[in-house]
């Protein structure tokens, strides 16, 4: 069951100005939800022909292309500090491998009596931190300030108005209220929660096993298989959160936790899938890497979910374990998965 706050006062006022960082898929897509809200979204991409393919089209030309946006509420710019600058709500949508070298520029006091939500899924890999924690740690941004936006949602379904639930989360239950509003709309449900770590190390673990699901995949396993792997898989990720982040009552908000794994397992979308899909049939980690136009954070998260564990929650997670030495050590795939059936239950 959702979580509920009762009592709250908003903390966002209707004219505060919101910002949203980050040029992919996930981020158009939020522009895309959230233009459809407010009035005016300011908007931050690194590319160029992104700006201009807004400006003058109403669609991003590297992401999504197929999908309208009403640009007339939509200020576009490649200018990172401007952009920071005019908002009072900033949702970062940068793709986590890439968001230190994107705010590195920027001064520590950058945000500074701002909100900021995450709806990045990933550890930042310099440092092994999650969204919300980088922002604490490096920018100063205070946890009552901070929030995240999350679900089980891919950014095509959501472009074609398909019905999607997602959380919002904080330590501060009226900015989760505030932004759960930001993004209701006619087809968006937004539940609301006060697990934010939880949800945070959710994303990066359901990466990670959905790129494990997706070797299985790849090595021709069928259904019956794949449900009993898959059944492991959310497993051991529930006793990695429950180790790491402890609450009793977790278990019953199934939305955010199984059913961002469920998706990104079986979606014909999930990147993180499709990556391990290609590992199980033989292809170097080179050359996904070069072939994939879009990031499958999984690949990091694997080395980050690994060393966190070995270093902090010293848990036997075969899984975990095996991806991990195919990815890294370049042990190989076959013999590492015939090792792991012997341990699934």
């Amino acid at each position: 069951m959702p979580f509920v706050f009762e009592c709250i006062k908003p903390v966002l006022r209707p004219d505060y100005k919101v910002a949203v960082l980050g040029g992919g898929s996930w981020a158009t897509a939020i522009v895309k939800i959230l233009s459809t809200n407010l009035k005016r979204v300011y908007w931050w991409v690194r590319e160029p022909e992104i700006v201009e393919g807004i400006r003058q089209f109403g669609h991003n030309p590297l992401y999504m292309n197929e999908t309208q946006l009403n640009h007339k509420r939509i200020s576009v710019s490649n200018r990172l500090a401007q952009t920071v600058k005019k908002a009072d709500v900033v949702v970062v949508a940068i793709p986590s491998a890439y968001m230190h070298t994107s705010l590195s520029v920027l001064p520590e006091n950058a945000f500074d009596g701002k909100f900021v939500v995450s709806a990045t899924k990933g550890l930042l890999p310099e440092h092994t931190l999650s969204v919300s924690d980088y922002f604490q740690q490096f920018f100063h941004v205070d946890a009552q300030r901070m929030g995240i936006i999350m679900g089980p949602s891919h950014a095509e379904e959501i472009a074609r108005e398909r019905l999607t639930y997602l959380t919002s989360a904080s330590a501060n239950p009226a900015l989760a209220e505030d932004v759960a509003n930001l993004f209701r709309c006619r087809y968006v449900v937004v539940n609301l929660s006060d697990d934010m770590k939880g949800i945070e190390f959710c994303v990066v673990l359901k990466n990670i096993y959905a790129l494990a699901a997706g070797i299985f995949r790849g090595l021709g396993a069928g259904d019956n298989l794949l449900a009993l792997f898959n059944a492991n898989c959310y497993r051991e990720m529930t006793q990695y959160l429950q180790t790491a982040f402890p609450k009793a009552d977790r278990v019953y908000a199934l939305s955010p936790y199984l059913g961002d794994f469920l998706v990104t397992t079986y979606s014909q979308y999930s990147r993180n899938r499709n990556f391990g899909y290609m590992v199980g049939k033989g292809y170097s980690v080179q050359t996904i890497l070069m072939e994939m136009k879009m990031v499958a954070e999984g690949y990091t998260a694997v080395a980050n979910a690994y060393t966190y564990n070995e270093e902090h929650n010293k848990l036997n997670l075969p899984i975990l374990t095996a991806t991990y030495k195919i990815l890294y050590e370049k042990v190989p795939v076959r013999t590492s998965i015939h090792r792991l059936l012997d341990q699934l239950k």
